[in-house]
């Protein structure tokens, strides 16, 4: 399906001179509600609270978003993302002078003004929780500090800056109807006395706070029905009173006048006033006078970014797909192409994209697959004049399928008769060359790779059961029974075979889940020969070959030996790592292979029995699309930055293929066809085929609109996840492709506030294994630094600031404590190494608070993810912190997943059958050894905890840690977030996540995406203890829960 709208527009202008303002964005009232400030087209606006022409307030390329008012009604406090990610920036109103305030490169979002500060937000401690810290910065300048140990993702300070009222939780700010454990909550905080109030405790989300007056606050919520409302909350009295009634969608940012005398806020494509006591909501109208702010049209000569890299039979052309669209250009030496440059041509001009592009035998077509009409066909184009297609100026093109389901892939039989392609995900059809009379040889729920025969007879093809297990199958092209060559319980895929038809190669997983490459001979008789056998028949081949090319024909007739074809396959590398795409030479003695043995993936080649093995390519070219020219001694392959290499048998390069790509797009149409991709892909691939008892269609359609006029990119972007939200489902996310890379923090492992007396900041705390705490750096709690670089830190210069850029380089501190001043050298680590740091100093605490509440009796290994890095972690602390233990606690709360959950539960499920005493032991001890494990071993009582911000696969874990009964399970109910995701890239690089598969619960048949697992002992963990050291109410609580599982004599506890 297309949708008509984004087509239908395209040729409208972005805005033009009186134009209504349509989407703009998080509307603020100034304190008198009297002007409402917005951001659209990615700058700050302007207009009256009753409508109007509205007036710029910034102009810059960045994204400007967020505004909040300070009491006076001088000063607004915004996000912008300028310098690549969001910092804090202060605009003076009405002169429209701006001031950055942050310099951090995490994100720093502004919540408002306290006193002669802005309150903010930033995830700068983000490595075992996914919430905000809460910082201030003075509005003159100088280092922010931490406002509170209480981590939240709103946190707006009230009018007389008493109170902060907090959203905590965990949710997407963009998913609807949420009913869970890690909805969003509001909290009213005292910051002179640390009180905490729970304003609400619901399954669903309440968030997008402000103050009405000092003494109630304004939010959103869909109070348990479809909608997201406007709710007003009298704190004195605590009357909830719903002041919007919007339906058919959620209202967004809500905010109201410091005054408490209106409400602004988005719904739709519109902005929205209301009164903060209720009333009649309008729709303001918004006008800008101005011309379009931006050229609908792209232009640009493209030299490179070519996705799809195929060369002619003769090698004569390359076909490429650039943008989208289909190209073919000339292969000309380096010399020629100096002379007159690069003769490419333009064969599709479509928003649309064209891909998996393939030439006829004879080079005088090409095939591809187009989405013009909502769905992928496809098409055949070839040039008008007969003549060959970069001689050409005009082509003819013909549509060859027009079914509601996609068709994708097409391939040409080496003979020129057939055409091969996908029907939907996997359904192999045969048709011909025309696309008439189309036969399905099989259908498949999943992908499915293939490749015909050389002599057109059989088709070789990859496909997974329902155990997603993927073998190498041989089917004949007049149809039959699928044989299974490869019969392997793992991966298996790729399958090629060689020109000669005398083997048949893939890749396969076998070795240390590596990708190797593998091969059978087809014939019983091949497998066994000999090499001086292979030597004579090649001699042979050889003298046959110079009499074909004479009388111009050579035919290749495949044979098969089915029985016992999948013994005969062996493999022929086996290198470290992953093996890749590869090709093979049409001699067939030469397979030339992409490889990353040493971490860089470059091309091999290797001889067709895994002899002579060469690097053909250097320092990590991260080749691809392989293809053998017509001679056989060169490889042409696409470059990582999408050019056309070469390098020949011996690992010369060749001469690259140069290309020049008129491309014109209209950007509307190229947003059109990108929001058009994302929710076909969702259509076609979400797990569940009722979408959760949504209207998927009607909600394509709905959005369309409003991704009509998203101009700026991030608006775009959040009106395509405002989609995916509405089938409130986990592991769901569109990403925009161009987004702008943030200066990177020197971080120095330190935690400053600024001096009372403006000279300096002082350090209040130092994070273990950080540049900090070297010897040599020696940094204190109490230290003051003064300068960096000999660069002052003050009231006017921000801390940060001075360390932008300075990762890894050296940087010089003067500090200052009792003992004197002095002067040291640091070179600052990144912010991800800092996260990864306060992560590991949080794991010591809990330990240590485990070893304290349990006497030493408990082990305790929290696991960070669920992946390679956090398992091999776990197994060594099975012999580390666990070592000796009587029971065992393992936490997973916080961990937002991966795929490891069968791992950990085969090593905590062994079951002994036996137990060994070498000579010398004392006969008394059991043991069994370690070497005759696959996985290391936990057979002792543990327990388990997990919470809301447990996610996906930790969830996994915790149902099955209790659905299996290995022991307790302690905490809060998980998330509810279990699908297995993947996603793909879209026609601009943009990338949208597909869930799926769906898990579900063996036994009870509980679909564990969108219910979480509840522990068997609940404990709900205060806020307080978010940073605590020492605290930890549910921690506590597992170890008194496990103790009690203990036997009473430690002789008795298994081995």
């Amino acid at each position: 399906m297309r949708f008509l709208a984004g087509v239908l527009t395209v040729g409208l202008a972005v805005a033009v001179h009186g134009e209504e303002v349509r989407l703009a964005r998080f509307p603020a009232p100034s304190p008198d509600g009297q002007t409402v400030v917005f951001s659209w087209q990615g700058d700050l606006w302007a207009v009256p609270a009753q409508g109007g022409r509205a007036q710029r307030l910034t102009a810059d390329p960045g994204y400007d978003w967020g505004a909040v008012w300070d009491a006076s009604g001088r000063f607004l406090a915004f996000a912008s993302d300028r310098e690549g990610s969001d910092d804090v920036l202060l605009l003076s109103w009405p002169e429209g002078r701006t001031k950055r305030l942050t310099f951090h490169e995490a994100a720093d979002i502004p919540q408002g003004f306290q006193g002669s500060g802005v309150v903010f937000v930033s995830r700068r401690h983000e490595a075992w929780n996914r919430k905000n810290t809460v910082y201030t910065v003075a509005v003159t300048g100088g280092t922010e500090k931490l406002l509170t140990k209480i981590l939240a993702l709103e946190a707006v300070p009230s009018p007389d800056g008493r109170f902060l009222a907090l959203v905590r939780g965990s949710t997407p700010d963009s998913r609807r109807h949420y009913r869970g454990s890690a909805n969003r909550d509001l909290w009213l905080l005292e910051l002179q006395t640390g009180n905490l109030v729970r304003l609400t405790e619901t399954l669903w989300d309440e968030d997008h706070v402000s103050w009405a007056g000092s003494d109630a606050l304004i939010f959103r919520s869909d109070n348990g029905g479809d909608d997201r409302n406007v709710f007003r909350l009298n704190l004195a009295d605590r009357k909830l009173t719903q002041l919007t009634h919007h339906q058919g969608g959620d209202v967004r940012y809500p905010k109201a006048s410091a005054n408490g005398a209106i409400v602004a806020y988005e719904f739709g494509d519109g902005l929205y006033v209301v009164s903060a006591s209720g009333g009649e909501p309008r729709r303001l109208a918004v006008e800008v006078a101005t011309d379009a702010l931006e050229d609908d049209m792209e232009r640009a000569v493209l030299r490179d970014q070519a996705s799809e890299v195929v060369p002619s039979p003769d090698g004569s052309q390359v076909a490429l797909v650039v943008r989208g669209d289909v190209y073919v250009t000339a292969r000309r030496s380096k010399e020629l192409s100096a002379i007159s440059g690069p003769v490419t041509v333009r064969v599709t001009h479509t928003p649309a994209w064209e891909r998996d592009v393939t030439w006829t035998p004879d080079g005088k077509a090409l095939f591809y697959a187009s989405d013009r009409f909502g769905q992928y066909d496809l098409f055949r184009a070839e040039p008008a004049s007969g003549s060959s297609f970069v001689k050409a100026t005009s082509f003819r093109e013909e549509r060859l399928t027009a079914s509601d389901e996609d068709e994708r892939k097409p391939r040409v039989s080496p003979d020129g008769k057939l055409l091969a392609y996908l029907v939907g995900k996997g359904n192999l059809t045969v048709a011909e060359l025309s696309g008439r009379n189309p036969r399905t040889l099989f259908t498949h729920w999943g992908d499915v790779e293939f490749a015909f025969s050389p002599d057109s007879q059989w088709i070789a093809f990859s496909r997974d059961d329902e155990h997603f297990n993927t073998d190498i199958f041989i089917i004949p092209v007049a149809g039959g029974q699928a044989v299974n060559v490869s019969q392997h319980p793992d991966e298996d895929r790729n399958p090629v075979w060689s020109p000669d038809g005398r083997r048949l190669y893939w890749l396969s997983r076998r070795h240390e889940r590596t990708f190797d490459l593998w091969a059978v001979y087809l014939t019983k008789a091949d497998h066994e020969r000999t090499p001086e056998q292979w030597v004579a028949l090649f001699e042979e081949e050889d003298k046959a070959a110079k009499k074909d090319e004479a009388k111009g024909e050579k035919k290749v007739t495949v044979r098969i030996d089915f029985p016992g074809i999948n013994e005969r396959a062996r493999a022929v590398t086996e290198l470290p790592g992953d093996e890749g795409e590869f090709v093979v030479a049409s001699d067939a003695r030469t397979v030339v292979f992409v490889a990353e043995p040493d971490g860089q993936r470059d091309l091999y080649k290797v001889r067709f029995d895994g002899k002579e093995l060469k690097r053909l390519t250097e320092s990590d070219a991260r080749p691809s699309q392989l293809a053998f020219l017509k001679e056989g001694k060169l490889v042409l392959y696409r470059g990582a930055k999408g050019t056309v290499e070469s390098v020949n048998l011996e690992g010369k390069p060749g001469d690259p293929v140069k290309f020049e790509a008129l491309f014109t797009v209209s950007r509307r149409a190229l947003r059109a066809q990108v929001f058009q991709e994302a929710w076909r892909e969702l259509d076609r691939n979400f797990y569940d085929p009722h979408f959760h008892g949504y209207n998927w269609r009607a909600i394509g359609e709905r959005y369309q609109k409003l991704s009509d006029v998203a101009f700026a990119d991030r608006d775009f972007e959040q009106v395509v996840n405002w989609m995916l939200g509405e089938l409130n489902a986990s592991h769901m996310g569109f990403r925009r492709n161009e987004r702008g890379e943030p200066v990177q923090t020197g971080v120095l492992g330190v935690e400053v506030e600024p001096a009372a007396d403006g000279l300096g900041v002082i350090v209040t705390e130092v994070l273990e294994d950080t540049p900090a705490a070297r010897e040599d750096v020696g940094l204190k709690v109490g230290d003051r630094i003064l300068a960096v670089n000999g660069e002052p830190v003050n009231a006017q210069r921000n801390f940060f600031a001075l360390l932008e850029g300075m990762v890894g380089h050296p940087v010089r501190l003067t500090v200052k404590n009792p003992a004197g001043e002095r002067e040291v050298t640091v070179k600052p680590a990144s912010l991800d190494e800092v996260r990864q740091a306060r992560y590991r100093a949080w794991v010591k605490e809990r330990r240590a608070i485990v070893e304290k509440l349990s006497g030493g009796k408990l082990g305790y290994i929290h696991i960070q993810g669920m992946d390679a890095p956090s398992l091999e972690e776990f197994q060594r602390e099975l012999f580390a912190a666990a070592s000796g233990k009587q029971g065992l606690l393992i936490d997973v709360r916080n961990n937002g997943g991966g795929w490891t959950t069968d791992y950990l539960m085969a090593i905590l499920n062994v079951k002994r059958h036996a137990w060994t005493v070498p000579r010398g032991m004392d006969p008394s001890l059991r043991g069994y050894p370690q070497d005759r494990l696959p996985l290391p071993a936990w057979t002792r009582p543990a327990a388990a905890l997990c919470d809301e911000a447990s996610y996906s696969n930790a969830e996994i874990f915790s149902w099955a840690f209790k659905t299996l009964k290995r022991g307790p399970l302690v905490g809060m109910t998980t998330f509810g977030a279990v699908i297995s995701t993947g996603g793909t890239r879209l026609i601009d690089g943009s990338f949208v996540r597909l869930p799926f598969r769906g898990w579900y619960v063996a036994g009870s048949g509980i679909n564990m995406e969108r219910q979480g697992c509840e522990p068997d002992v609940l404990v709900f963990q205060p806020p307080q203890q978010d940073l605590d050291k020492e605290n930890d109410a549910q921690l506590a609580r597992a170890v008194e829960v496990l103790l009690a599982q203990l036997p009473a004599d430690p002789r008795d506890l298994p081995w």
